[in-house]
């Protein structure tokens, strides 16, 4: 008779080893190697993709004047005359501002250890006032480490203010150059992506190319007024109540309010703790009070006779657009979501929903 089989946890059990070559640690090797390259193209590819947009975003800005000014020269000259006149208004702008900007970012500078001490106590003097109710205890900690986040972060901004001014300048270059290429070069790329399309629907599609650039165009300046007029007033408010570094406030108020919704709460935010920390509780209430009054008046009255009809963003476009360009690629996402959401209006509008439609219709008559 045959032997019966002995279990599989006896002495006797047959132990497999599971062996690993060098050709599988090789092509393991390989294929991280792959994942990280393919990390780093997609991460560098979007931070060249961030640079060309805002080029473009420059270019459509400037292009009805350099179009202007090619009917009386050529339009290579003509661009590159437009682009040095801006360039000069903006160094002679920044020349204007830089000497009380810079004093008051210096001041600010050797005065920010004492006022994040000074907002930290206020801060920690709610927490002992309200210790008491556990709800009021946990909002004011919450508070705490959101004031400590910020004054740190504004404490590497501070520190790392040469580097990150050298590579602004670097990036500013760089969109400047760019903006020039695609202003030379953009109408032959547009006469080479039409003639790729059938010529039923060529006509069409450079319609929808002119008004996008009218759009981006339209955009641009509205934003620069907005921010110029919110910047301003906030200046001026700040200037007139006494708060420190008025100028250098109502500059920061100008430069957030180019991200829409959230930059305005950002700014304000920013300027109420400076004027807690420099000024105490009484004028850093009214400043909120301020900052809200302006961000009211901008929103309902200021922003629509600026943007008016040429951009044509509804409100939930906008919302969607800055929430989603925030969470993927940052600020500059935020900031340029807005113009990429309207050029992609405009071909949804112009070119995919008549399409949908006139196939529906097709489909319905028998």
């Amino acid at each position: 008779m045959p032997e019966p089989k002995k279990p599989a946890d006896s002495d006797d059990a047959v132990v497999r080893h599971v062996t690993i070559d060098a050709r599988t640690w090789l092509v393991a090797a390989f294929a991280v190697s792959i994942t990280l390259l393919l990390w780093l193209v997609v991460s560098n590819a979007l931070s060249v993709f961030l640079l060309m947009f805002t080029a473009i975003l420059f270019a459509e800005a400037v292009r009805p004047l350099s179009n202007r000014l090619a009917r009386r020269m050529p339009r290579g000259a003509a661009i590159v005359l437009v682009v040095i006149a801006i360039l000069v208004a903006i160094v002679g702008i920044s020349i204007v501002l830089l000497q009380p900007l810079g004093a008051e970012l210096w001041k600010l500078t050797l005065g920010a250890p004492a006022y994040a001490a000074e907002l930290q106590k206020k801060v920690l003097d709610i927490q002992l006032r309200i210790h008491r109710d556990a709800n009021l205890s946990g909002i004011a900690s919450v508070l705490a480490n959101a004031t400590q986040s910020v004054l740190g972060g504004l404490g590497q901004q501070l520190l790392g203010g040469p580097a990150l001014l050298a590579h602004l300048v670097g990036d500013s270059l760089l969109i400047v150059l760019l903006a020039i290429a695609w202003l030379l070069g953009s109408g032959d790329l547009q006469k080479f992506v039409l003639s790729l399309i059938p010529a039923a629907s060529a006509k069409q599609w450079a319609s929808v190319f002119t008004e996008i650039g009218e759009r981006l165009s339209a955009y641009v300046r509205a934003v620069l007024l907005n921010a110029a007029v919110v910047g301003v007033s906030t200046g001026a408010a700040l200037a007139l109540l006494g708060v420190p570094y008025a100028l250098l406030l109502g500059f920061t108020a100008a430069v957030w309010q180019g991200i829409p919704m959230i930059g305005g709460v950002i700014a304000g935010a920013i300027i109420v703790l400076a004027a807690l920390a420099t000024s105490g509780w009484v004028k850093a209430s009214i400043v909120a009070g301020i900052i809200a009054l302006i961000q009211t008046i901008d929103g309902n009255v200021i922003s629509p006779i600026i943007f008016g009809q040429r951009v044509q963003l509804s409100f939930l476009l906008i919302v969607f657009a800055t929430v989603l360009g925030g969470t993927l690629l940052g600020l500059a996402g935020a900031f340029l979501a807005v113009p990429a959401a309207a050029a992609l209006q405009v071909v949804i509008v112009r070119i995919v929903a008549p399409e949908m439609r006139r196939r529906n219709a097709e489909r319905v008559v028998p």
